[in-house]
C-alpha cells in the first residue's frame, strides 16, 4: 500500500512528468489526469492525501476542482501551480487558503522541495494520529479495568451494607446507644460509598461506546427511587428535607419500566442531590408519576428557588454557568445534567426542566415494560 495517494491535474509538460516519476520512485501512489472533469471524477471515486493542480488565472473549471476537493475531503492537501509568467492565482484560490501556491517558472528542484515539504507535514500528522490511536486504546483498556474493579468493590460494599443492616435489626435495643450509633454511622458511610462507586462506574461506562448496558425490566419505585432515598437518608435528615414520595400511593404493586438500573439510579441520584442542594434546608421534595400510555413521566419537584430564566435553556447543555448556578461547585459527585440527558435519551426517554410558582420541577419520560 502506498504511503500517500496523490492526484496530479497536469498539462502534460515535462515538469509534471518529472514530478510524477519522482513521486512514484518514493513509493507514493500517483494518479495523473489532464482535465478538470477527469480530476473531479477521480476525487469523487477516491480519497487523496494531496492534490497538485495546474491552475491558470482564468480557469473557472480549475477552481471547480479545488472546491470539489475541499468539499469531498477537507483533509486533502492542495498545491496550486500557475502557468508560465502568471503573476497571481484566481482570488477564490486565496480565499480557500490552499497549502501552497507555486508560480512559474519554477525549477524541478524547487517544485520538488515544495511538494516534499507538504508531504512532510502529512507524515507528521499521520504520526500524531497513530500516537493518538495508540493512546486511546491504552486509555480504553485502563478504563475497562477500572470499571471491573469498581464493579467488584461495589459488590463487596453492597454485601457489607446488607450485613450491617441485619446486625442493626437483630441487635435493636440490645446495644448501648454509643455502639448502636457507631454501627448506624458505618452503615450510612458504606451506603454512600456504594452510591459513589455507582457514580464512577456509570461515568466510566457512559464514556465507553463499546460498552452498552442493556435494558432491564425494573420496578421504578422499589429498585430506583427508594434505594436512592435510603442512600440519602442522613442528608435528608440533616437538612430537614420533607420527602413526599407519591409513588408509594400507586395502586399497582410495582411500576414497571425499561432501562439500565445502574444508569437510572445515577440519574435519580443526581436529580435528588440537586433538589437537596438547590431546595435548601427545610424544603419539600415531591416525587410523582404520570402515566402517558407507552411512557411514564417521573416528576422530581423541589420547593426551592427556580433556576434563573437566562440559565434554564443551558441546564442540560453542559454550560459551566448553568451547572454552578450560584457560583459554587457541588461537593457531591454527580453525572451532571448534560450527561443525565444523554443517558435518558439512550434509555429511550427524555428530560426537561419546568419552573413552577412554588419551586422547580424536573420531568423524565421513561418507556414502560
Amino acid at each position: 500500500m502506498a504511503a500517500f495517494e496523490i492526484l496530479l491535474m497536469s498539462d502534460g509538460s515535462s515538469l509534471f512528468r518529472t514530478l510524477a516519476w519522482a513521486l512514484e520512485s518514493k513509493s507514493y501512489g500517483v494518479a495523473e489526469v489532464s482535465s478538470p472533469v477527469a480530476a473531479i471524477e477521480s476525487l469523487t471515486l477516491k480519497d487523496y492525501d494531496l492534490l497538485i493542480a495546474k491552475l491558470p488565472l482564468d480557469s473557472h473549471s480549475g477552481m471547480d476542482v479545488v472546491k470539489w476537493a475541499r468539499k469531498l475531503n477537507p483533509e486533502t492537501r492542495i498545491i496550486a501551480v500557475g502557468e508560465d509568467h502568471q503573476v497571481a492565482f484566481p482570488l477564490d484560490a486565496y480565499r480557500l487558503k490552499l497549502d501552497d501556491y507555486i508560480l512559474m517558472p519554477c525549477s524541478p528542484a524547487e517544485l520538488w522541495r515544495r511538494v516534499a515539504a507538504c508531504l512532510g507535514g502529512l507524515q507528521t500528522k499521520t504520526a500524531q494520529e497513530d500516537s493518538q490511536v495508540r493512546l486511546a486504546a491504552i486509555n480504553e483498556r485502563v478504563l475497562n479495568k477500572l470499571a471491573v474493579m469498581l464493579h467488584d468493590v461495589r459488590s463487596s460494599m453492597v454485601s457489607i451494607s446488607a450485613a450491617l443492616k441485619l446486625v442493626m435489626e437483630d441487635t435493636e435495643g440490645q446495644l448501648q446507644d454509643g455502639a448502636a450509633q457507631r454501627i448506624r454511622e458505618v452503615h450510612s458511610r458504606v451506603k454512600k460509598a456504594v452510591g459513589l462507586s455507582e457514580e464512577y462506574l456509570a461515568q466510566l461506562l457512559a464514556g465507553n461506546e463499546d460498552v452498552a448496558l442493556g435494558a432491564e425490566m425494573l420496578d421504578l419505585n422499589n429498585e430506583i427511587v427508594e434505594p436512592i432515598l435510603d442512600e440519602f437518608s442522613e442528608e435528608i435528615q440533616d437538612h430537614r428535607i420533607v420527602i413526599d414520595n407519591r409513588l408509594n400511593a400507586q395502586p399497582a404493586a410495582t411500576i414497571p419500566i425499561k432501562g439500565s438500573k445502574l444508569y437510572l439510579k445515577s440519574v435519580f441520584r443526581n436529580l435528588l442531590s440537586n433538589g437537596i442542594k438547590h431546595g435548601g434546608d427545610g424544603c419539600t421534595i415531591v416525587i410523582d408519576l404520570e402515566d402517558r400510555g407507552a411512557n411514564c413521566c417521573l416528576h422530581v419537584f423541589n420547593s426551592g428557588r427556580t433556576a434563573p430564566e437566562e440559565d434554564q435553556p443551558l441546564l442540560f447543555s453542559g454550560s459551566r454557568r448553568a451547572e454552578k448556578g450560584n457560583g459554587t461547585r457541588s461537593q457531591r459527585l454527580g453525572l451532571g445534567l448534560r450527561l443525565v440527558k444523554e443517558i435518558i435519551k439512550e434509555q429511550g426517554g427524555d428530560i426537561w426542566y419546568e419552573p413552577k410558582n412554588d419551586g422547580s420541577n424536573c420531568v423524565i419520560t421513561l418507556p414502560h415494560c
